[in-house]
């Protein structure tokens, strides 16, 4: 026997491998893998029983016994400012999920599981939903950016490597993997290339949509452990049942909203009624109107638009609910920066019009909540740089500060600039060196 009993790669070509007494051969890749899956989970297994609780297992009775659609919702709010419509229909369907789950095995009758579609504009609170939904529930939980990912086959990543995603964060253990939760962000930038019929492949939209058909339904996959591409004859795989695994896609979908436009309001689009929104005075409000033959115009297949039946759209969000995002949740960015502050001896105090002024730069940045952190950053950069040298012992936020360390920031951003122009002048300008101005009368000679 000259193949490695795991993986059956020919160990014939080279390669280090280990041998037992019945002459069965173990390759180094499949050592190395074994041994970081026995380290995670007895790493994993450590902290549980310090906890007090069984070691990588996913409760599900527990779950559904401590926990009702309500109360997911109050966890959520801790969380997510605004948003209500979508954090009760959140709720309400992971909540029957595991319910589901709960008892699949004692029930005669079938169900099938519900996966959710989420659609909003940017820094809405999709990913912070999902996010929080995890760690609310204590399963395992996994994030794919679907901008990687392209048909079997061809050059990026496999479908299937979301997966390897949950499995890690489970420990490796295939069973509770199957209860958790994938989420599938920026799942818009997947649609058709063109409504035509094309005579080449699009490997990267319409081909992804049909990969993850039966993913996203259920099925037996191969999950590769190496990552990547799947090639079966040269690594191993794990196979998951995916039955079980709510899938939740998200994406901003600009654009959508003129589709459902045109559909809602007809005759609005023609001659002198020809009044179309400007991008920045898009209405989402009209994502909660929002159809399968929206999605299907907006370049998406009927079958995989089908398998997500729960369809929740997000508000824009406005200058109130920016005000609460800055010190109503858990994470709130003033309360972050403050400790930050704390910990070198300096005192941060925010007033209501410092407040004020941060959420109206942020709003016109058009990027949603992350804009917040962006805007703090600016702010703060060149105090907190230089806190522990001045031995500060205190910072007012207010709307004059505010507008005085962006007006500085502004000011080291232009001198920068004169001083990258001034120093491409002065390279213009310079004299020919003496090889330069050999390789010049060489030239000319030879011209001659």
């Amino acid at each position: 026997m000259s193949y490695c009993v795991f993986c059956g790669k020919d160990l014939r070509k080279g390669g280090d491998f280990v041998k037992n007494t019945d002459g069965a051969l173990l390759c180094k890749s499949c050592v190395s893998t074994a041994s970081d899956i026995f380290v995670r989970k007895d790493t994993s297994v450590k902290g549980s029983l310090k906890a007090g609780d069984q070691p990588n297992k996913v409760n599900l009775k527990q779950i559904v016994r401590d926990y009702s659609p309500k109360k997911i919702f109050d966890a959520l709010s801790e969380y997510v400012i605004g948003q209500e419509t979508a954090k009760k229909v959140i709720s309400l369907a992971v909540y029957n999920h595991y319910k589901i789950l709960s008892m699949i095995d004692d029930s005669d009758v079938e169900f099938e599981k519900s996966n959710i579609l989420l659609l909003g504009p940017t820094g809405s609170g999709k990913t912070l939903l999902a996010r929080t939904l995890s760690k609310i529930l204590r399963v395992p939980f996994a994030i794919g950016d679907c901008t990687s990912f392209t048909e079997a086959g061809y050059v990026g990543d496999d479908v299937e490597n979301v997966l390897l995603t949950l499995l890690i964060d489970a420990n490796y253990e295939v069973e509770e993997a199957q209860k958790g939760i994938v989420y599938l962000d920026e799942i818009d930038k997947k649609t058709k290339t063109s409504g035509n019929v094309s005579i080449s492949r699009d490997v990267s939209g319409e081909g992804v949509q049909q990969s993850f058909l039966k993913l996203i339904e259920g099925t037996v996959a191969n999950v590769p452990l190496a990552g990547g591409r799947k090639n079966p004859t040269s690594q191993q795989v794990v196979k998951m049942d995916t039955r079980h695994i709510l899938f939740i896609c998200g994406g901003a979908f600009v654009g959508l909203e003129r589709i459902i436009a045109k559909r809602t309001r007809k005759g609005a689009f023609i001659g002198f009624n020809n009044d179309p929104q400007p991008i920045d005075k898009a209405d989402y409000s009209l994502f909660h109107r929002a159809e399968a033959e929206d999605f299907m115009e907006y370049g998406f297949i009927p079958e995989f638009i089908g398998r997500l039946p729960v369809k929740v759209a997000l508000n824009g969000l406005g200058k109130k609910e920016f005000k609460r995002i800055l010190s109503e949740p858990k994470n709130a960015i003033v309360r972050q920066y403050a400790k930050l502050c704390e910990l070198d001896g300096c005192e941060l105090v925010f007033e209501e019009c410092g407040l004020d002024r941060i959420v109206d730069i942020a709003l016109e940045k058009k990027i949603g909540a992350r804009g917040l952190r962006a805007v703090f950053e600016r702010i703060l950069r060149n105090d907190m740089f230089m806190l522990r040298e001045n031995n500060r012992k205190q910072i007012v936020m207010t709307a004059e500060y505010v507008d005085r360390q962006m007006a500085h920031q502004e000011e080291d951003f232009m001198r920068e600039l004169r001083e990258a122009a001034g120093k491409a002048a002065d390279k213009t300008s310079e004299p020919l060196s003496e090889k330069a101005m050999a390789l010049e009368a060489s030239a000319q000679k030879d011209a001659a």
